[in-house]
């Protein structure tokens, strides 16, 4: 634990802006990193998919979290950056949560500023603890985290005007960065010079917020690091679908006109020779 976290410290350092696309299990992080990502965020949407096929609406318990993300972390070499929700509770949930995160060696956590249990403000609108027990749940994030290099993303879900304030007092009480959505272009563009600090984005396509903007634009407007949130949960789960359909009419899978890979190649990408380098090394049949 720690070199990752010392690892997102290189890179910010040394990027304008950083692109990390958000996985959802060790597959898709993997997915990630082969595709050459320095870096990956995670979903709470997407996991809450993964593990209950439901829409995020806070369900998912701290102990099913740290699971998955300790998972997602064995299974790439580059840091992640890890959805704490709420930090699932008061201050002193926060404690336990960022110790448990920790020892999953993620390199970074958001904790949002939503009343528990929080939800995707696309399904519901949120609403907001107060500034002060936010600073309160920063506060004791920074206290508990052992390595200094592990970031604390402070998000808030306020609207406009109150999330900058917002945002600024949580960079006050130690956050290292903000995440805020900004629910307009208007409001994405007028952020960064607004902001006594690095901020997160995500972003959403066909949104009317980011439409035609890349990374790069982000990236230039001040935005540090940039995430796509639910991209690779969208389109593996349009993919599967396809598949599907196809052998529902068809009653096999031969003739599927969709993209898909062969067996040797998803052996390669899963790394199957190092765990052929192990069996032949350790396994005494």
């Amino acid at each position: 634990m720690g070199k990752q976290n010392k690892k997102i410290r290189e890179l910010l350092a040394s990027h304008d802006y950083l692109i990390a696309p958000c996985a959802y299990d060790a597959l898709s992080a993997r997915a990630i990193q082969t595709a050459g990502f320095p870096v990956a965020g995670t979903t709470g949407y997407g996991m809450h998919g993964v593990v209950l096929g439901q829409p995020d609406t806070g369900q998912l318990a701290l102990n099913e979290t740290v699971s998955m993300l300790s998972k997602m972390v064995d299974a790439v070499d580059i840091p992640l950056l890890a959805d704490a929700e709420g930090g699932y509770g008061s201050a002193m949930n926060v404690i336990r949560t960022v110790r448990e995160y920790e020892k999953t060696g993620v390199a970074g956590l958001f904790i949002e500023d939503q009343k528990q249990p929080p939800n995707c403000p696309f399904i519901k609108a949120p609403e907001v603890i107060s500034t002060e027990e936010m600073v309160g749940k920063i506060q004791a994030a920074v206290a508990t985290r052992e390595d200094p290099d592990m970031l604390i993303i402070a998000r808030t879900d306020a609207p406009f005007e109150e999330a900058i304030e917002r945002a600024n007092a949580y960079m006050e009480a130690g956050a290292d960065m903000v995440k805020i959505l900004p629910k307009t272009r208007q409001e994405l563009e007028a952020l960064p010079p607004r902001v006594n600090g690095p901020i997160h984005l995500g972003l959403y396509a066909h949104k009317g917020i980011n439409d035609g903007l890349t990374a790069a634009d982000c990236g230039k407007m001040g935005y540090k690091i940039i995430t796509f949130p639910v991209s690779c949960l969208f389109a593996q789960t349009a993919a599967l679908l396809d598949l599907l359909h196809y052998m529902k009419e068809h009653e096999t899978d031969e003739g599927y006109p969709g993209r898909t890979m062969e067996f040797a190649d998803y052996l390669k990408f899963i790394g199957v020779d190092r765990f052929r380098e192990m069996w032949e090394k350790y396994v005494r049949e």
